[in-house]
């Protein structure tokens, strides 16, 4: 299995398939490469499918520091270069989205050809006057108390939230098993971390084409995928009519079909 090693000796899971261009999916907090692997096979025929697992996810060291989506928006840097990436699709799922967000806030558009959104607002915080996040106050005090003292108990309840329709026993069982893998004191630190984070300001410095997928029900309304839509000048916006928040695994051939159309107009 291929690991990477970051100059802190922070060791991260990659799986590298196909030839061509080159496309990185970014997973979301609490989750890992995993999730993708109905994408792997399709997308792997035409472009060269990168996956990898951030820090403390997955298969990746179990690291206590690094955790904030700035970070792993650096680790994703160290990780395109020492591979020699070059002209890269990124596809950030959930909190993925905000790693690509601060990767474009800190290194620019530099090696990245273009950028996919899945199914994430620009913040997950309810700021005054912003009705598009998932978290006020009251309800990230308790996400954080509710990790520390039953870390099991919490994923096992937030997986169903994921799903529009209940999943296959199979699917939930290996879901909850890549969620728990993360240590719960790695957990509660990047979720605060990604509630606080704020991307409405700067949406606009992304300045490549995007597509943005957003779910009809879940975690944010469609209309967050509205407000990206208006900030960035080349993006489109595609709802997915039959999916709550992971799009890939209950409409994977339409999510697949729509990436590759998006990829195949660059």
């Amino acid at each position: 299995m291929p690991y990477l090693t970051l100059e802190d000796n922070t060791q991260l899971f990659y799986e590298d398939h196909g030839q061509g261009q080159p496309v990185l999916f970014i997973h979301g907090v609490m989750m890992s490469s995993k999730f993708f692997q109905k994408q792997v096979p399709y997308f792997q025929k035409n472009y060269r499918v990168l996956t990898v697992d951030l820090r403390g996810h997955g298969q990746s060291s179990k690291v206590e520091h690094g955790h904030t989506v700035a970070q792993y928006a650096r680790d994703m840097k160290a990780f395109i270069e020492q591979l020699d990436l070059k002209d890269v699709i990124l596809v950030g799922w959930s909190m993925g989205a905000f790693v690509v967000w601060d990767y474009i806030n800190q290194f620019g558009r530099e090696n990245i050809k273009a950028t996919t959104v899945v199914d994430q607002s620009p913040s997950d915080y309810i700021w005054p006057g912003w009705d598009f996040g998932a978290f006020d106050f009251e309800a990230i005090k308790g996400v954080m108390q509710a990790i520390q003292e039953d870390q099991h108990g919490f994923n096992a309840e937030f997986i169903h939230g994921m799903y529009k329709e209940k999943p296959e026993q199979a699917e939930y069982d290996w879901v909850l098993e890549e969620m728990n893998k993360l240590p719960a004191s790695i957990e509660s630190t990047i979720v605060f971390n990604q509630t606080a984070v704020d991307y409405r300001d700067t949406l606009g410095n992304v300045t490549v084409p995007t597509l943005i997928c957003f779910g009809s029900v879940g975690f944010f309304p469609v209309e967050a995928g509205a407000y990206i839509q208006e900030r960035i000048p080349e993006s489109r916006l595609v709802a997915f009519e039959n999916s709550s928040h992971l799009l890939f695994l209950e409409e994977t051939e339409k999510f697949n079909q729509t990436l590759d159309e998006f990829f195949s107009s660059l």
